[in-house]
């Protein structure tokens, strides 16, 4: 629903191109940790984008929802009008939060130009040092682009660290920014998780996302087709839920390897969709070669599932423990990929001791890590929300 404003309140404004149903969850968080303190602005600039295939995001409880161009893609707003609209919405805010890329040239002069007009601009990032290699000169740019910002609300450990190498050394840097509602999840899989559901030996290897060069979906294939192999008439069945410009490769690996009984296509499938389909699984499947985060693990670890993560998942940092709740491969190894699923596949009792240590850390992942943060950031609540902040910082850090 929408929100009147108050005016004797200040305004605290979240901001990204698109939403999904995560950004509806983090902006309602942040709405109820503010509530009678501030007013919170959920801004989208446009309904639709080239990238994401996510259906219209409606209202969000507790804030006052804008879409700049309702009905409009994105990319297909030209750059003066996208910068002109968003800039007219935020100029009076007394909080910008911005979670699109601060090195897109429309983000680089909105963030100054709002701070010039004494707007305390954050940025939200999930950004770190191992994404991809990093150019010198590069790296010192970014350095004066985030010159505008107050402070950075990021992901977890590698994320801190990333943004304290780009010049974040006396301003605040706190993680919670890659959450979702787990309460959302777990209503939308009708309450079901694991290790309810499915019977132990029914339950298939899950991947969930973009079809795309980054996933490393081909090595993952690969690994299956070892796994395959070695277990024979035991070998579990593998869903592949998304769609993508690999995808025909994926099925002409699939059928080399003559595995297409064991693997499923779905398409692309809604959040509803997704939170139905994971309860059922044995565990996530995510080794990509490049993933910033990989928000599919929070919704994995919200319904009791276990997650084998290649080192480059950002959300492996606070989500996943090796051999506590699922394992760490080495992305370009199908033998060790296959090795972890053989492990998670192989012992009911070891999969539930996996399943259980899932949802005690399942909290990490959630928007209200997000709303400490929002709340610590602006000091509009009282230090409660800086104390969670202190103590999800250093939860990540534990092994």
């Amino acid at each position: 629903m929408h929100k009147d404003n108050s005016p004797e309140l200040p305004t605290v404004a979240l901001v990204w191109a698109q939403f999904a149903a995560y950004h509806v969850d983090r902006c309602e968080a942040v709405a109820r940790r503010l509530k009678g303190k501030a007013n919170v602005l959920a801004l989208e600039v446009a309904t639709t984008s080239l990238h994401y295939a996510w259906e219209p995001s409606g209202d969000v409880a507790g804030a006052q929802k804008v879409t700049l161009f309702p009905g409009q893609s994105y990319n297909a707003v030209p750059l003066h009008r996208r910068f002109m609209a968003t800039f007219r919405a935020l100029r009076r805010c007394d909080w910008v939060m911005i979670g699109l890329s601060y090195a897109e040239p429309l983000m680089i002069v909105l963030a100054w130009t709002l701070r010039l007009c004494g707007v305390k601009v954050v940025v939200f990032s999930e950004s770190k040092e191992d994404d991809k290699p990093r150019r010198r000169f590069v790296e010192m740019g970014k350095r004066i682009v985030l010159g505008a910002y107050c402070g950075a609300i990021v992901g977890a450990t590698r994320h801190i660290a990333y943004f304290r190498q780009l010049g974040f050394r006396r301003r605040p840097v706190l993680p919670g920014y890659d959450t979702v509602s787990v309460n959302r999840l777990r209503e939308q899989a009708g309450g079901v998780h694991a290790p309810d559901g499915a019977p132990f030996d029914q339950r298939p290897f899950v991947f969930v996302g973009r079809f795309v060069g980054k996933k490393n979906l081909l090595n993952m294939i690969e690994a299956f087709a070892l796994y395959a192999k070695e277990e024979g008439s035991r070998a579990r069945k593998l869903i592949l839920a998304g769609s993508g410009e690999d995808e025909e490769q994926m099925r002409a690996l699939i059928e080399r390897h003559e595995i297409a009984n064991l693997v499923t296509f779905t398409g692309f499938l809604t959040a509803p969709q997704v939170s139905r389909l994971l309860p059922d699984a044995l565990c996530l499947v995510l080794v990509s070669r490049e993933e910033q985060w990989g928000l599919v693990v929070n919704e994995a670890l919200a319904l009791g599932l276990p997650a084998i993560v290649s080192h480059q998942v950002g959300s492996r940092d606070a989500l996943v423990r090796h051999g506590r709740n699922g394992a760490v491969v080495n992305s370009e190894d199908p033998a060790e990929i296959a090795a972890a699923m053989r492990w998670l596949g192989q012992d009911e009792q070891v999969w539930r001791e996996q399943v259980a240590h899932s949802h005690a850390r399942a909290w990490m992942g959630d928007t209200e890590r997000l709303a400490d943060a929002v709340a610590a950031m602006t000091g509009l609540v009282d230090d409660e929300p800086a104390v969670a902040a202190a103590r999800f910082a250093r939860a990540i850090g534990e092994d």
